[in-house]
């Protein structure tokens, strides 16, 4: 029996491994295992924290994980549509393009690192993000810390020039708990931020009170308050800085053909971009014990 469970760890040891090079930023940061998918399918997916906070040459433990994705219902998303030269906001309402608006992501009980965990809903119930965590997870070597969601079956809205929808998500993966976001310096927790710095965007360009000309980082205000510093002044941007995890749906060309008269990208459509609100940020990504942002506070 020993011998025939270690054969099976192996094999699906080596699965995942392959599976994990073919996912988004293998071994890199934090990202998903899946980070495309066709419209109208749900996929099994997971967030994939690849590595612990720095200093690189000593990784700090992972201790827990929060995560959002753009909520269209309670909040309004920060819309980017690229017609081939570029993203340019958009005042369109989110349903111009996809459904449904809220639900995303939606976390698995069970079958993660973590066994502490819930969901993270608004105050009408959709559900927007989760967390997950209790436990400290070596990483001072590249070992990668999964937590299971699924990822909503979006559809593409027929009238939309859409070829694509891609969603930006907010994560902050939090090494030390006990540190509070406002204090907090790269070596307690590493966000991988969404920063909408694209033509138009009102109150853009984001940056910090330093800026960072070599990682094309200006000097301008925060987008949210888990924009990410690495240093105790909040001057500097830290490592997931504006690195945001993404899905991305396709449109299903043969079910959802494009519209007549679609220009954009030579005919192909345009590929349309989905950022959480720094209001949907700022009230989502600490973590409570209950749902909706009540209860105790575990991490603010």
């Amino acid at each position: 029996m020993p011998n025939t469970i270690s054969l099976k760890n192996l094999a699906l040891s080596s699965l995942t491994v392959a599976l994990f090079a073919a996912s988004q930023g293998a071994f890199a940061h934090t990202r998903l295992e899946t980070a495309t998918a066709p419209e109208g399918t749900r996929v099994h997916n997971f967030v994939n924290i690849s590595h612990g906070c720095p200093p690189a040459t000593a990784r700090k433990a992972t201790y827990g994980v929060t995560a959002i994705f753009p909520n269209a219902i309670s909040y309004t998303p920060i819309i980017g549509v690229d017609s081939g030269a570029g993203k340019v906001y958009t005042a369109n309402p989110a349903s111009t393009y996809y459904s449904p608006l809220a639900g995303i992501a939606v976390m698995i009980n069970g079958g993660g690192a973590w066994d502490a965990g819930n969901l993270k809903v608004d105050a009408a119930g959709n559900k927007d993000g989760f967390w997950a965590g209790g436990k400290a997870y070596d990483q001072t070597i590249s070992t990668y810390v999964q937590t299971p969601f699924y990822s909503s079956a979006v559809a593409i809205a027929k009238a939309s020039c859409a070829r694509s929808v891609t969603f930006y998500a907010a994560i902050a993966d939090v090494c030390d708990a006990s540190v509070p976001s406002t204090a907090a310096s790269d070596e307690q927790v590493l966000y991988w931020s969404p920063i909408p710095n694209f033509s138009g965007v009102p109150g853009s360009p984001f940056g910090t009170s330093a800026g960072d000309p070599a990682r094309s980082i200006p000097i301008g205000p925060k987008y949210s308050n888990f924009d990410g510093y690495q240093d105790a002044a909040h001057t500097f941007p830290g490592d997931g800085w504006g690195s945001p995890a993404t899905f991305k749906v396709t449109r299903d060309l043969t079910t959802n053909p494009l519209p007549a008269g679609c220009a954009g990208n030579a005919g192909k459509g345009d590929d349309v971009h989905v950022y959480p609100s720094a209001q949907q940020i700022n009230a989502e990504l600490p973590v409570w014990s209950n749902p909706n942002q009540t209860g105790t506070p575990y991490w603010q």
